[in-house]
């Protein structure tokens, strides 16, 4: 299902393009200790011992390849990848030279001399397959082959290669090639046995957003899906065995019950156990797992959120940042009189008051909850935002904005969000989620008279906005796919836009209660795009332009400042190599 805004995260197959959103992330600072794996059945299970941090340069990386002394990642320090080679221990950094803009390691040869990369051909756009020496020399194009993964065998005689849906097997300079197997959906990651007999691949099914592994032998007999009912299987991918062939080590994301926040952890299966052992399990994602020939280290890349918020200036055409120097959060909301703002640090997701310009910063909320969708009260004495916690429902409180205790806005069960003021600050309007047959509804609470009422005929809906004037409320349907437009005047409900699934996130108000902006990240060119009232299709009235943005809890947010400009999180994540010390039994 979608988060309560529509939103799904842009969430790439490949981990080390991934922005991961972690919930009390950590900055190893050094090396950390502690066992992080779940138990086994019985006797001692796979676990790490030791994390430590190998790499600081703050640049993105995915693809981690290692060979002991050496680890190749590519890296994306500006527009063009990289594959730089970071000697160990030391950790000493440099860029192996090549003549192509768009690179990605793929492999390294078992000699260790060059490494199987693919690069996209200017003329096709296919990813053509090249080797490309880690010392001197030149690159060398692995005959006619394009694919988007690729690996040798053991004994470098053979590759194997993943294109779309289908899976082949070639010879070392790509020649004798033929088609081991056709997925039903795309095939990544494949990865020969050590004994070169099996190879283990990964399949993406996009319409599903599953991903899930399999193994089919090396003359394309007995194709078949692992993990059995493991309750993980359709989100694990992108494994590579162990040396002596004992464990095969993998990654696997999923939700942290009751958010919407992923994190991507590391598995062990043993070739004799049915099922995986996880060797981390939070909060820092990791990916991209490389064993060490010993059997006792793996490297991994880790993620290290960060962020700042911007908006965009019409006068200027560029996005400037909404407070000088940076803010690193999310859901930001500015006072009635445009004086103060409160947010949501990232990553620790704490709630924050500060003046506009960034100054006067009071810390509202602790570390025991993560903070969303701050809301000021007209009179700007108040706070309402909604807390989560670690399997808990989500709740509405409200906290002064001098200071103090939250206090819960209803003491009932189920789970509330999306807090709107009314006009004179007497009433709250939220959405609900009952834990019985009631479902999803629009509620509104009284201060005066401490009444709670159900919007009629609002069973069904989600993500309320009530308009300026009090009149409307506008909602969306379960599947993102309508908006409904409430008129308090005369108590109905109309459908006041039906579009694509997922098309309509954060939407927005006017001033003046006669439209309704939204930000589409789903139909045609992501956009601002603005819905009258009165009726017609939405206009876009802001297109942002290709910028990476920030998936946070609740998908990308947007929202608007207070001198009418629009505001997003551009995402500045890194990622970093980590060493993983293990036990493999």
């Amino acid at each position: 299902m979608r988060n309560e805004h529509g939103e799904s995260s842009d969430l790439k197959i490949r981990f080390g393009l991934a922005i991961i959103t972690v919930i009390g992330m950590i900055v190893l600072a050094g090396t950390y200790k502690g066992n992080t794996a779940s138990g086994a059945a019985s006797g001692p299970a796979p676990r790490v011992t030791a994390i430590t941090q190998i790499t600081h340069d703050g640049y993105r990386k995915t693809n981690l390849l290692a060979d002991d002394s050496q680890l190749y990642v590519t890296e994306v320090p500006a527009t063009n990848r990289v594959i730089a080679k970071v000697t160990l221990p030391n950790s000493d950094r440099s860029v192996i030279p090549s003549p192509f803009s768009n690179l990605q390691a793929l492999d390294l040869s078992p000699d260790h001399s060059k490494l199987l990369i693919s690069s996209t051909s200017k003329s096709s756009g296919d990813s053509e397959l090249w080797t490309l020496p880690v010392g001197s020399g030149s690159p060398e194009r692995v005959g006619d082959l394009s694919g988007r993964d690729a690996s040798w065998s053991a004994d470098g005689k053979r590759l194997v290669y993943a294109s779309g849906s289908n899976l082949f097997l070639a010879d070392a300079t790509g020649s004798q090639t033929h088609q081991l197997y056709t997925a039903d959906g795309s095939v990544f990651a494949p990865r020969f046995s050590p004994d070169g007999q099996r190879i283990r691949f990964t399949v993406s099914n996009t319409e599903l957003n599953t991903t899930s592994l399999w193994e089919v032998e090396r003359d394309g007999l007995h194709p078949h899906a692992l993990l059995g009912d493991w309750p993980l299987k359709t989100a694990a991918c992108c494994g590579n065995w162990t040396n002596d062939g004992r464990y095969y080590i993998f990654q696997a994301t999923q939700t942290v019950p009751n958010t919407n926040i992923v994190i991507t952890s590391l598995w062990a299966l043993s070739e004799s156990d049915a099922a995986p052992v996880a060797l981390t399990s939070g909060p820092m994602s990791f990916g991209n797992p490389s064993a060490a020939r010993d059997g006792k280290k793996i490297w991994a890349i880790g993620v290290q959120p960060a962020v700042d918020v911007v908006k965009y200036e019409a006068r200027k055409k560029k996005f400037v940042p909404v407070i000088p120097g940076g803010l690193s959060a999310t859901d930001v909301d500015f006072s009635k009189d445009g004086k103060w703002i409160t947010y949501v640090s990232i990553p620790d997701g704490i709630l924050w008051r500060s003046r506009a310009d960034g100054s006067n910063r009071l810390q509202l909320t602790s570390g025991a909850e993560r903070a969303a969708l701050p809301r000021w009260s007209p009179d700007g004495n108040q706070i309402a935002y909604v807390s989560m916690k670690m399997g808990e429902s989500w709740k509405l409180y409200l906290v002064p904005s001098e200071g103090g205790t939250p206090q819960p806005v209803v003491e009932e069960s189920g789970s509330q969000i999306d807090a709107n003021w009314s006009a004179d600050g007497s009433k709250l309007m939220f959405g609900d989620y009952s834990h019985d047959s009631a479902g999803l509804s629009i509620r509104l609470l009284d201060f005066k008279t401490h009444k709670i009422e159900t919007i009629p005929g609002s069973q069904g809906l989600f993500s309320p906005r009530w308009s300026p004037d009090g009149r409307y409320v506008a909602a969306i349907s379960p599947d993102n796919t309508t908006l409904m437009l409430f008129d308090f005047q005369t108590q109905k409900w109309s459908t006041w836009m039906k579009e694509p699934a997922g098309s309509v996130s954060y939407p927005v108000w006017s001033a003046d209660s006669k439209s309704l902006y939204f930000d589409d990240v789903v139909t045609g060119a992501e956009a601002i795009r603005r819905l009258k009232v009165r009726g017609g299709e939405p206009e876009a009235v802001l297109v942002p332009g290709s910028f990476d943005r920030y998936p946070g809890p609740l998908g990308l947010w947007s929202g608007r400042a207070a001198d009418g400009s629009w505001m997003f999180v551009r995402d500045r994540s890194t990622q970093e190599v980590y060493q993983l010390s293990l036990e493999l039994p």
